[in-house]
This record gives structure tokens, C-alpha cells and sequence, in this order.
């Protein structure tokens, strides 16, 4: 009783806190995107190289979230927490002083396992310490701060590279870190583990399936189904067969999967996963848009970008008021219509668009998408008992970075199936070659925009019933 008194009275502390390490991620993420052609003069490698920077990043968070929110629920959810922490804060500095970049990938994917490690329980804390009453108002916070380091990032990483260092990137990574374990260790408590055991097998299928898929996907785009990328799809298939075989025998299953009965989890779920495909198939293409198409120079489209961001701040503030007179899934569904409009607007903005018009349309995808992350993130972590709490957090994190690593594949997949790469590293364009581009993005941006419409119709299914 007292700890959760105790829990009650600092729960904002307890929030900022987790905000703080949660951050982590989108400034780091934002970051890395605008070093990497310095990485590659740096290193002298060619930017296929460097992709592999982010990718392997993503790889192993999306790979090992599940077996880390699980061990938040038999340990609590602190511990991968500050664990993750001391891990992503000792490879940032170690990256800010690689030699080479093979050394740099690999403390990218010890980053990406710290990164997981704290990812997993963000909701699962955040949850446990807020009453259903204030809990959209936690999460429209949290939203508001993952907006706030998208819009940071790309901002400090140029400000670092032109007047340090690309190394100093990743020396603010590890600083932020320190700033949470120290946060960590005054504010947050020590939660009490709810299960007894953890999956190690079923934790190592996921791996072995999400890692290959994304594998897969990044290969695909320029490999095609070549031979090692087909085995690469073989053993993803087979990994998940046997994982959810395994996952409905196994009584202390990494994932029980009678949750996804609960049609506001697995609908919820299914709509984030939708959202961040749309996103990312968006912001992919956009910096290919403002600069080759429309002209800009890195520094201004690098400012028009932040615009969404920007807007998904203040409307995810917004989003609690709002919610108090429409239903979760109903502001979902309307949520995912206005950014699918957006895009839409930016799909049929031509060569001689102006300033405002494609700033208008990121204010709108970007209005859209706050209202919509904070309410699906609360709408499906509300309904489950404390016991799921952490496997509930790390599914719905791993689901959104699913969703990112699907939509770039997706997106560059689509530009490139009507853009010629030799085009896409032309500064300027002829008439006919600038024709051939904006088909492209035309029809890349539509395919974001369907997206963004499944994940309003997979809202729109989703109800509110609890999970016993």
C-alpha cells in the first residue's frame, strides 16, 4: 500500500524519468539518418555499406523486445530498464570513438540491444503507474517527447557535424543515457515480477524470424530474390510456423497468445503496425522530394521535415480533451483518415509546388498522427492485467519498429520500381526524367496513404472489452 502511494504521489517523476531514456530512440534514430553520407566520406565506403548503420540497429530491437518485456515481467520492469541504459549508454561512447566502420555497426547493434532493453517496458511502467483516468494524458506526454527528439535530432546532428565532429553524435547519445540512469535510480521503483518463468526458445524463434524478415526486406530492394535472400525468407517462414506452434503447447509461453482474442489489443496493434509503415514509407521519400524535385537544399528540408513532428507534439497534448467526448477507437479511425489526407495532398503536389502547400500537408499528416499514437497506445495497454504488462509494452513497441523497417523497405521498394537508381542520383532532373520521378513518389505516397486507411479501418474494428 505504501509503495503505491509512494508511486502515486511521484508518478510524474516516475514519467519523466522513462521519458527521458524513451527519448533515446528518436533522437538517436533522427540523428543518424543526417551523418550518414559523413560516415560515408568519412569511413571511404559506399553508402551500401553505411545503410547498415541504422539497419542493424533496428534489427536487434525489433528482434529481442519480446524477450526483454518478458523478463520485465518476471523480474520487473526496472531492471532491463537501468540495464538497458548502463548497455546503450557504454556503446554510444565506444561509437563516438570507432576507428572503422565495421567496429561502428557492430556497437550500433550493442546500442540497438540496449535501445530494445529500455523500448520494451516504456508502456509497461508508464501503465502501472497511472490510473486508467490519467493514463491518456501519460501517453499523450510520452508522444509529445518522441516528437520532440524526432525534431532535435536531425537539428543537433547538424549543428554537431558542422561544427565538431560526426563522433559527438554519438557522445550526446551516451550523455542523455547518463542523464536516465540517474533519473532512473532516484525516481523509478522496484516493480514486482508477476511471472515465474521466461521463454528462452521462444524467444530465440522470434529472433531467428523477425531478424531474417528484416533481412530480407532490406536485401530485396537491390538483391531481389536472389538466392541467399530466398533462404533468408525460408528460414523466417519456418521460424514462425514452428514459434507459434511452440507458443500455444508451452505453458509459460513467451507470448500468450489468447490476448490477441481481445479485439482492442490485437486490432490496436494491427493499426500501429499499419501507421508506422505509412510514416516511414512517407519520410523515406521526402527528403528525395524536397531536395531533387523541389530544389531545396539539405538544411531547408531538413527544417520543412521537423514540421510533422512539430505538429504531433502539440496535437498529442491535444489528444486527451478530445478523447473525453469520442471513443478510442472512433478518434483512432478519424486520426488515421486526416493523415491519410495529407499524404494524399503531398501525393499530388507537382514539380512547382509551393512552400506553404507542402508544409500544409505535413500539418496535416502530422495533426493526424499525434492524435493518433497516444490514444491506440493507451487504448491497448489499458485492457490488460498487470501480469501482461510487460509483454504487452514490448509487443507494441516491436510492432512499430516492424512497421518502420517494412515501410523504408517498402518505400524505397515502390520509388525504385519506377525510378532508375541513375535517376535518383541526379541533382537535377531533364523534363522527362522529372516526369519519371514524380510518378514515383506519386505512387509511393499513395501506397503510404493506404496504408495510413487500414490502419483507420483496423481501428475502427478494434473495442474496448478487458483481458482476463
Amino acid at each position: 500500500m505504501e509503495k503505491q502511494k509512494s508511486m502515486s504521489v511521484y508518478r510524474y517523476a516516475i514519467l519523466w524519468a522513462v521519458l527521458i531514456g524513451n527519448i533515446i530512440g528518436p533522437i538517436d534514430g533522427s540523428m543518424i539518418n543526417v551523418v550518414l553520407p559523413t560516415l560515408s566520406d568519412a569511413f571511404s565506403v559506399p553508402m551500401s555499406v553505411v545503410q547498415w548503420v541504422p539497419v542493424v540497429n533496428l534489427t536487434v530491437v525489433s528482434a529481442t523486445m519480446l524477450l526483454f518485456g518478458k523478463i520485465g515481467d518476471a523480474v520487473g520492469y526496472r531492471k532491463p530498464f537501468l540495464w538497458g541504459l548502463w548497455l546503450f549508454c557504454a556503446a554510444s561512447f565506444m561509437a563516438g570513438f570507432a576507428p572503422s566502420i565495421t567496429l561502428l555497426i557492430i556497437l550500433r547493434a550493442l546500442q540497438g540491444l540496449g535501445a530494445s532493453m529500455i523500448m520494451s517496458v516504456v508502456f509497461a511502467i508508464i501503465t502501472a503507474v497511472f490510473s486508467p483516468d490519467e493514463l491518456g494524458r501519460a501517453m499523450g506526454i510520452n508522444i509529445f517527447t518522441v516528437s520532440l527528439g524526432l525534431v532535435i535530432g536531425p537539428l543537433l546532428a547538424g549543428l554537431l557535424t558542422n561544427y565538431l565532429s560526426w563522433r559527438w553524435v554519438f557522445f550526446v547519445d551516451g550523455i542523455v543515457a547518463l542523464i536516465g540512469i540517474f533519473l532512473t535510480a532516484k525516481y523509478i521503483p522496484n516493480f514486482k515480477g508477476t511471472v515465474a518463468k521466461v521463454d528462452y526458445l521462444g524467444a530465440a524463434l522470434f529472433f531467428l524470424f523477425s531478424s531474417t524478415l528484416l533481412l530480407f526486406v532490406s536485401l530485396f530492394s537491390t538483391h531481389g530474390f536472389s538466392p541467399f535472400n530466398q533462404a533468408l525468407l525460408t528460414v523466417s517462414v519456418l521460424a514462425l510456423i514452428l514459434f507459434i506452434y511452440l507458443e500455444q503447447v508451452n505453458p509459460h509461453a513467451l507470448v500468450n497468445l489468447k490476448l490477441f482474442r481481445n479485439r482492442s489489443f490485437s486490432f490496436g496493434l494491427i493499426a500501429s503496425f499499419f501507421t508506422f509503415v505509412s510514416q516511414f514509407m512517407m519520410t523515406f521519400v521526402l527528403p528525395f522530394h524536397l531536395q531533387r524535385l523541389l530544389g531545396y537544399p539539405p538544411h531547408i528540408s531538413g527544417l520543412i521535415v521537423t514540421v510533422f513532428p512539430v505538429m504531433s507534439m502539440f496535437s498529442s497534448l491535444l489528444s486527451q480533451f478530445v478523447n473525453a467526448k469520442v471513443s478510442d477507437n472512433i478518434l483512432c479511425f478519424i486520426s488515421s483518415v486526416i493523415s491519410a489526407l495529407g499524404i494524399v495532398a503531398l501525393a499530388f503536389s507537382g514539380s512547382d509546388s509551393s512552400f506553404l502547400l507542402v508544409t500544409f500537408a505535413l500539418v496535416i499528416y502530422g495533426f493526424g498522427t499525434g492524435l493518433f499514437q497516444s490514444i491506440n497506445s493507451k487504448s491497448v495497454m489499458v485492457t490488460l492485467p498487470d501480469r501482461y504488462l510487460g509483454i504487452g509494452s514490448a509487443m507494441l513497441s516491436m510492432i512499430r519498429n516492424m512497421g518502420m523497417a517494412l515501410g523504408v523497405a517498402f518505400g524505397s521498394l515502390t520509388l525504385y520500381s519506377f525510378v532508375p537508381h541513375t535517376i535518383l542520383g541526379q541533382s537535377t532532373f531533364s523534363i522527362s526524367d522529372g516526369l519519371l520521378f514524380l510518378r514515383g513518389l506519386r505512387y509511393t505516397y499513395l501506397l503510404s496513404a493506404g496504408a495510413s486507411v487500414l490502419a483507420a479501418l483496423s481501428s475502427l474494428l478494434a473495442t474496448s472489452e478487458a483481458v482476463e
